[in-house]
């Protein structure tokens, strides 16, 4: 029998066989959108184009996977951000809870803090009546020197300014200790009506 009767399915399969490697019968279709908005497709994912958002598409059409656009480094770290912030706020509520029963145990700790603070603004108030109260003694005295055409002298000078800056130091504090009374109310509100949300599911599983 003529040997080229053997050779010749031998060459078929072997085609057949390298043909199968090099192009897989379930080849799968990438989709992608460009800069213009024009719509590609191929069966590979060129280069360029790897950070862009793309779906994977099998032979019968259906699209068995979708890539997301890698995200910029800014949206990295805005995510990250979030993260941590929702960290806080959970850790946050967890220590709202352990740390109060009811709405009126978080009343009862602002007003004890307000009520410090109040007493610290009255010690001030009651130092600021008296060094006021000396000023007045030696703006007097000055103006007496004034009136009888004599110099008003330099001890008495910086006892006046030395007067003059504990009053501003005195009227500042007590100003500070306002503003932070301010902020212990606007806290505590926010803890309060927080507290009330995260105690809601709870009294309605009730």
């Amino acid at each position: 029998m003529n040997s080229r009767f053997f050779i010749l399915p031998i060459l078929i399969w072997t085609y057949a066989t390298l043909s199968c490697l090099s192009f897989p019968a379930h080849a799968n279709t990438f989709r992608w959108v460009d800069d213009k908005g024009q719509v590609h497709y191929g069966d590979h994912i060129p280069p360029g184009v790897e950070d862009r958002a793309y779906s994977v598409i099998n032979k019968e059409g259906v699209t068995i996977d979708s890539v997301e656009k890698a995200k910029t480094k800014e949206q990295l770290a805005e995510e990250q951000r979030l993260k941590e912030q929702q960290a806080e706020q959970r850790n946050y509520d967890r220590i709202l809870l352990d740390t109060y029963g009811k709405v009126s145990d978080l009343e009862d700790t602002r007003d004890r803090f307000i009520a410090s603070i109040e007493g610290l603004i009255k010690v001030s108030q009651h130092k600021l009546t008296n060094l006021n109260n000396e000023l007045d003694k030696l703006n007097k005295t000055a103006a007496n020197l004034e009136r009888d055409g004599k110099a008003m002298s330099d001890v008495l000078r910086k006892d006046i300014t030395s007067l003059q800056n504990q009053i501003n130091q005195e009227n500042d504090f007590i100003r500070a200790q306002r503003k932070q009374q301010e902020d212990i109310r606007t806290k505590f509100a926010a803890d309060i009506k927080r507290f009330q949300e995260l105690k809601k599911p709870q009294q309605s599983a009730k």
